[in-house]
Order: structure tokens, then sequence, then C-alpha cells
């Protein structure tokens, strides 16, 4: 089997194929076509004769009858298609020509194939002979007249239709040839032409690949070659745009990081040298690993969210999710003589969700609550339309308003914020759910919202 390693050669090895097996059916069709007409002529020509020499016996004294000369539209029709290639002569039981008439060249030798090939003389009817040399009879015999064993051969000749036929295919070869030269080239050149804008598509998209991500400025004039590279030119404006944001984010976690750490370090250190008393500075080391435990779990959960696969999701009663969730911040929103309050429809709303996912997101909403609130957390869930609406309110100062706008961009953060990356995982999982978030201060406090569709 051949392998075609490139487009070029693909497209020039078909349109080959297809051309030869036109041109191969084009010269089939037209011998069938052409010897199908010299047969039905020749045998036409040969009927003609022998009605002729029917007739002629019929109206020749002692015989003469009153009848008219046969006719009949194949007779009509077909009385000069070879006519002039027609001849007979009269031949006896030593197989020597006699009366010959008309082609007398060929008398010869049909006398001589009729005695080699052993033939019952009385019996032939529209045989066809051919000659070492290809020449090539039909012939038909009918008696003689002149009776003693002697028999009238008619024949017709077709060696002249033959040879113009073969002169027609060789013909047809050379220009059938031709035709293939012109056409290869000029499906080569456009060929060439078609695999061009692939070239440069596939150089674009390798250079993607090694991470240059400037867009293509060359314009295609094929529509379909055109929207390839938009594709391809979106595609790279993305990547950019996610390859800063990745290098803003690790910038970011390396200088939030270093923070707890070093506070780590520096109450380490003065424990080991008796600097410092032991409580306070366990204390404060305990509280930047929890910080620093929190900001991992975060930074985990990021790297989960954008990554390309998406999670697996199930239905959820999102009423049991929240009141779960709620549960698990009770003891440290009672440590702080915070009460949660949960309001939702009586009936239970099921909507399909990664629970893990939606639950971190949950976590991070009420503990920015309980990090800001004074005395009370609201959890509100309820469905409008064909959306689920779950906001958290408390009763703090609120969001600034300098940064109201920001609250959910990565380490945006106010004046008592942490990681500056709880809310902005809450995004990323809405998103991911095809759902939205919106902050906004209420009379008193800070509102968080996520809208989400109830069936995803």
């Amino acid at each position: 089997m051949i392998k075609i390693k490139n487009l070029r050669g693909s497209i020039l090895m078909t349109f080959s194929a297809l051309l030869f097996l036109s041109f191969a059916l084009v010269g089939v069709a037209f011998n069938v076509a052409v010897n199908q007409y010299i047969h039905s002529s020749a045998i036409n020509t040969l009927n003609e004769a022998r009605a002729d020499h029917y007739y002629t016996l019929a109206i020749s004294p002692p015989y003469s009858a009153p009848i008219s000369r046969p006719t009949g539209s194949n007779l009509d029709r077909n009385r000069s298609l070879l006519a002039t290639n027609r001849g007979s002569f009269t031949i006896g039981e030593d197989f020597v020509p006699l009366n010959i008439r008309y082609i007398t060249e060929s008398a010869e030798d049909i006398a001589q194939l009729i005695k080699q090939g052993d033939f019952i003389v009385g019996r032939i009817h529209n045989l066809r002979l051919r000659t070492q040399d290809m020449q090539t009879y039909y012939i038909s015999a009918v008696s003689s007249p002149s009776g003693a064993g002697r028999h009238v051969i008619y024949y017709v000749d077709v060696t002249d239709l033959q040879r113009f036929t073969h002169t027609i295919n060789m013909l047809l070869l050379s220009l059938a040839g031709l035709i293939w030269l012109v056409a290869i080239i000029i499906t080569g050149f456009l060929a060439g032409s078609l695999a061009r804008p692939l070239y440069i598509l596939r150089d674009f998209a390798r250079r993607i690949g090694q991470g240059d991500f400037t867009p293509n400025p060359i314009s295609f004039t094929g529509e379909e070659f055109e929207a390839l590279n938009q594709s391809l030119n979106h595609t790279a404006l993305q990547l950019a745009k996610y390859d800063n944001e990745q290098k803003t984010f690790f910038q970011n976690v390396s200088h939030e990081l270093r923070t707890p750490l070093q506070t780590i370090r520096c109450y380490a250190e003065g424990i080991k040298h008796g600097i410092m008393p032991h409580e306070g500075a366990s204390q404060t080391i305990l509280e930047a690993t929890d910080r620093l435990t929190e900001m991992v779990g975060d930074v985990l959960y990021i790297s989960r969210i954008d990554a390309i696969s998406k999670p697996a999701m199930e239905s959820t009663d999102i009423h049991v999710l929240i009141d779960d969730r709620i549960n698990r911040h009770k003891a440290l929103a009672d440590s702080k003589n915070i009460k949660m309050k949960f309001n939702h429809d009586p009936k239970p709303v099921i909507i399909n969700c990664a629970s893990s996912y939606m639950g971190k997101a949950l976590d991070n909403l009420i503990a920015n609550a309980i990090r800001f609130a004074e005395e009370l957390i609201t959890v509100d869930c309820f469905r409008v339309g064909s959306r689920v609406v779950i906001r958290v309110s408390d009763d703090g100062p609120g969001f600034e308003p300098e940064i109201l706008p920001n609250v959910f961009e990565r380490f945006i953060k106010g004046k008592n914020g942490q990681t500056g990356i709880g809310l902005s995982v809450v995004r990323s999982i809405a998103e991911q759910h095809k759902g939205t978030v919106d902050a906004e201060n209420g009379v008193v406090g800070a509102k968080l919202t996520i809208n989400m569709p109830h069936n995803l």
C-alpha cells in the first residue's frame, strides 16, 4: 500500500487516479460502442446482400414469381453503411474463388480461411473471420444458382474501420496523456496553494505550543483558512492572558506565603534563643500556621478549578449542603458570639453540581462572614424561575467602597482580609457551574450572592 506523507502528494495521487479512471471508462465506452456499430452494420449489410440475392433468384427464369423486393427499416437505414466494403464471389468444392465482384484482393484470403476452418459452407451465416495481419471480415454463404455444390460468399471487410478505430484510440491516448500532464501541473500548483496556508498555520500552532502567543498577522483569502486563523489567534490571546494570570498568581502566592513563613521563623527563633515567652510565641505560630494552611488549601482548589477537565456532577439537595456547612462553622461562630440563621424554601431544591467544590464555595462565604460579622449571619437560599440564589449576609462594617468592584479578584483583600484568595475561589467555582457572583453593601454589613442554574 502506497503511503502519501503530505497533502499535495495525496491530492495529486487522488486526482491522477480519478483522471486515469475517467479516461479508461471513456476509452472502454468508445471501443464498445464502435465495435457494436461495426458488428451491427456488417450484419445488416450481409442481410441486405442475402435479401438481394434471394430477390434476384425469385425474379429470374425459370423461378420468376410476382414478389416485391424485401424492404424494412433496418435495411433502408443501413443500406449504405458498409456498402463500399462489401464484396462477393462464388466458391466451389475446390475452394477456388470464381466470379469475384467488388473487392478482388480479399477473396483469396477468405477462401483460404474457410478451407482452413473446415466450415460447412452451406451453413455459414454472418461469420466473423480474421487473418494473421489482423484483417477482419464478416461473411455469409448462399446457394449459387449454378448449382454443382457451389455457393456465393458475401463478405464485408471491416479492416479500414478497425484501423480507423485504432487511430482514434492512439489519438485519444495521446490527448489523454497531454490532458493528464497539463492537469497534473495545474493540480500541483493548486495543491501547493492549498497546502501553503496549512504550513503557515502549522508553524503558528507550533509557536503557540512553544509559548509564543504573538497573534498571526497574516490574513487568508480562503474563508475556511481565515476562520481557522482567527480561531488560533483567539486561542493565542486566551493562552497569553492565562499565562500572564498564572505568572501574576504565583508571584502573589509567593509573596503571601512568605509572610506567615517569616512570622513562624521569627517566633520559632525567639523561642529557641529564649527572647520570647513560649505561650505567646506558640499562639502566634499556630495562627500563622492556620493562615498558611488555609492559603495552601485555597491555592490547591484554584489549581483544580483551573484544570481543563471538569469535575463530576451529581444531584444534590442544596439545602442539605448549606445546612451541613453552617454546622461545620457553628463552633467558630459561637466562640465569637455570632448567631447564624438559615432561611430557605420548605421544599428540597435539587441541583446538579460538584458537591465538594460547591461546599468549598459555601465554606469561604461563611468564613468570610464570620470574620467581619458583629452578631448575626444570615444565609438565604431560594429559587427565582429556573435559577437558584444563595446569599450570605453579615452585620459587619461591609466592604470598603474602593475594593467593592474587585472583591472577587485574586489577592484583593480588605482591611481585615487574610489571603485575598477565598472569594476568588468562590467566583471560579460559580463560573464552573455556569453561575455568577455578586457583592454589595446592605444597610448593615455585606451581602455576597451566588446565582446559578437550577439544572445544569
